[in-house]
């Protein structure tokens, strides 16, 4: 059944229902009058056509003031919402789609079955391809549209997301001893199948979703719980927002985190093993939550950094302006950035962290609240290597820290070293200086050099060891 079947009989019973409807495209309208045919119990006493404008006109005056009065401005074109913008100098693409989006779940329609939604998105891409931004006379398919530029930030930004979620996940596992955890926490089954005059918008309810992570989120934090992870808010396919959560906590509050998830999202108690999982894959888990990165109404944001966290790490790798950082803290980082390691690392020396304990591995003097194990002592030393370029033991121990060499040099063949040399070092360590060392450690066996720089090594080795002996030589005579 067609809406300009029943259009008489609403104009006839009800010309304000008739007067709010007439701005609404023809396919919702038709897609409304489909949908309340079909549930519609027909009487004896009516018209079928008469009866569904009934149910019509009934179910228009039980939706919101803010849909009907909007049903002129969704069913603008691209081309119309432009000429309104130049008009009045406001946006209002955002508003359009939020106001599709709440008839599409008023009426039970999905976005890909949304004509109108599919030809504003193909216009507005076309669009955005046509504006060409930088051209290229010579070759014209080269030139560069706003459409490139779009997509070349999207993928930038799926970059950096990808690469701060590796560093959280680096810093957490190999140093905290975290346990990571792949959240899926999704609304109660009321709010999918209820009806729009039940319900609240579906962006009044996200919110009341945010805020109830936020509420586990606060209590962790008073209880002086450190949270790390990555939290995406995506839409199902009939556009209930849920959440992806990769979440790091320590392995003694697992148990009470847990506890607050579930009491917070009561509804997922009977699906506990599928809303709590380990994460055995990281690589995969950090794909699937930010599958959805720059769809509509999806965002993604990380929990116990700062909240610029992704400006400073983009700025650092771009060689923006980063005022707060030290010069080599921002050398060091862009270094590991390009080579894609130690991504923990990386967060540390941008002093990327909520939680100023953490910041202060990486000061010159730390804090070593969460370096309590000789291990994790160990990759403090390890960072303070590649930050200062120092070596700085900070286990608690009574051994010599001097180096380990079995026995004492005959002084008349070596050259004189004044001071302690560190343990276990040679000259391809990385962060160590090759000048300055004795030979006894440039060719201790506790490290060998690599194979390939034997011959130089032996022959450096040979030719300090020759000038000491000219000089002593010298001194006799």
């Amino acid at each position: 059944m067609q809406y300009e079947e029943i259009e008489s009989y609403i104009r006839t019973d009800k010309p304000d229902i008739w007067r709010r409807l007439y701005p609404l495209h023809g396919f919702y309208k038709d897609q409304i009058t489909r949908i309340t045919a079909e549930n519609c119990i027909f009487l004896a006493c009516y018209e079928e056509a008469e009866q569904v404008a009934r149910e019509v006109i009934a179910w228009v005056e039980t939706q919101p003031d803010e849909l009907v009065s909007g049903f002129d401005l969704l069913s603008q074109s691209h081309a119309e919402l432009r000429e309104l913008r130049r008009i009045t100098g406001r946006v209002f693409t955002r508003k359009t789609n939020r106001l599709r989006r709440n008839l599409r779940r008023a009426i039970g329609l999905r976005p890909e079955h949304d004509e109108v939604q599919q030809d504003f998105d193909n216009a507005r891409t076309a669009s955005a391809k046509n504006f060409i931004i930088i051209p290229d006379a010579e070759h014209p398919e080269q030139s560069l549209s706003a459409h490139d530029l779009r997509q070349f930030h999207l993928r930038r930004s799926y970059a950096v997301n990808l690469a701060i979620a590796d560093g959280i996940h680096d810093l957490a596992v190999n140093f905290l001893d975290y346990a990571g955890l792949f959240l899926t926490l999704t609304l109660p089954g009321e709010y999918r199948n209820c009806s729009y005059e039940q319900a609240k918008t579906e962006i009044s309810r996200r919110w009341k979703r945010v805020r109830r992570w936020k509420r586990v989120r606060r209590k962790a934090r008073d209880r002086d719980i450190p949270l790390l992870g990555m939290t995406a808010l995506e839409l199902h396919e009939d556009e209930t927002p849920h959440y992806h959560i990769q979440l790091y906590v320590s392995p003694e509050h697992r148990a009470w985190v847990e506890e607050q998830i579930l009491d917070a999202f009561p509804n997922e108690c009977d699906r506990r093993d599928e809303a709590i999982k380990d994460i055995r894959d990281v690589a995969r888990a950090s794909h699937y939550t930010t599958k959805d990165h720059g769809k509509p109404e999806t965002s993604l944001t990380f929990i116990g950094l700062r909240k610029d966290i992704k400006r400073r790490y983009r700025g650092v790798f771009e060689g923006k302006d980063t005022s707060t950082l030290s010069e080599w803290r921002i050398s060091r980082a862009r270094q590991l950035m390009k080579q894609k390691t130690l991504g923990g690392a990386v967060l540390l020396l941008l002093r990327g962290f909520a939680d100023e304990r953490l910041n202060r591995l990486s000061a010159r003097h730390p804090d070593l609240h969460y370096a309590g194990t000789d291990t994790q002592k160990l990759q403090t030393m390890f960072l303070h290597t590649l930050h200062f370029r120092v070596v700085k033991d900070f286990r608690e121990t009574n051994t010599s820290r001097d180096s380990m060499i079995s026995k004492a040099p005959k002084q008349e063949n070596t050259v004189s070293h004044s001071g302690p040399v560190p343990t276990c070092l040679y000259k391809n360590q990385e962060g160590v200086r090759a000048y300055g060392l004795a030979c006894e450690c440039i060719g201790s066996l506790g490290q060998p050099p690599p194979a390939t720089e034997a011959k130089s090594l032996s022959s450096w080795t040979c030719s300090i060891r020759l000038t000491s002996f000219m000089m002593h030589g010298e001194m006799t005579s």
